[in-house]
């Protein structure tokens, strides 16, 4: 089956590198799709508070490690041990200028624009990064790999989505049920809020998953994955 790749990739990361790439071209060729210079410079303005979102959030993320170590050291480490300097909070440099809602929205009405327009063509659009590419899919031998974490108490089932739409999970409580359908996840990851049975103090939920094309299951089922999971005082 042949499948073509959006041009905005999935991850924050590769949607950030599109945009950069997408602001340095697009002052290249805006002049001739009638690009106006507000268009271009919201465009800068969207790829600048992007960018400084996800050095904050993993600035803070850092942070937040850091915090949970040192908290589990105060809380269980040797009474003799010397406490470590307390973290750090990130400081950041100013944020850039505010831009509306939904950049990659706008992003989209954009190269519908350039890509109507007389004078777009292929080579246009490899310079920008707005063309998808083919890629012929198996179907029949799309397996997902899972991982796990717990997060707040609660199982987060990680997961790549790959050429697939989206991904059914099933999981088996041990409640002689066996497998059963948990959720059609159509973005990663999926965070399983179900109790913990009241009458335990924990218990291993095991999950499974195949991937999803358009209206139907496809592939193999993934290895099981194996999640202990604690009552929450």
């Amino acid at each position: 089956m042949s499948r073509k790749v959006y041009y905005i990739p999935h991850s924050d990361l590769g949607k950030l590198q599109f945009l950069r790439n997408f602001n340095t071209k697009l002052k290249t060729h805006a002049v001739n799709f009638g690009i106006s210079a507000a268009e271009v410079t919201y465009v800068e303005n969207a790829t600048d508070m992007f960018g400084y979102l996800l050095r904050m959030q993993e600035s803070f993320k850092t942070f937040k490690q850091e915090i949970s170590a040192y908290k589990n050291m105060i809380r269980n480490g040797e009474e003799s041990e010397t406490p470590h300097a307390f973290p750090v909070i990130p400081t950041l440099p100013a944020p850039p200028v505010l831009v509306n809602n939904d950049i990659f929205g706008y992003i989209r009405r954009l190269v519908a624009r350039i890509k109507a327009h007389p004078a777009y063509d292929e080579a246009i659009g490899e310079d920008l990064g707005i063309v998808g590419d083919e890629h012929v899919v198996d179907k029949s031998s799309l397996r997902p790999i899972l991982k796990s974490r717990i997060e707040a108490g609660h199982p987060v089932i990680i997961w790549k989505k790959g050429t697939a739409d989206a991904l059914d999970i099933y999981v088996d409580r041990k409640d002689g049920k066996g497998f059963v359908l948990l959720a059609t996840d159509f973005q990663p990851d999926y965070t399983d809020k179900h109790p913990v049975p009241k009458d335990v103090e924990s218990i291993v939920w095991e999950y499974k998953a195949a991937y999803r094309i358009g209206d139907k299951q496809v592939g193999h089922f993934s290895d099981v994955v194996r999640v202990a999971v604690a009552k929450q005082v």
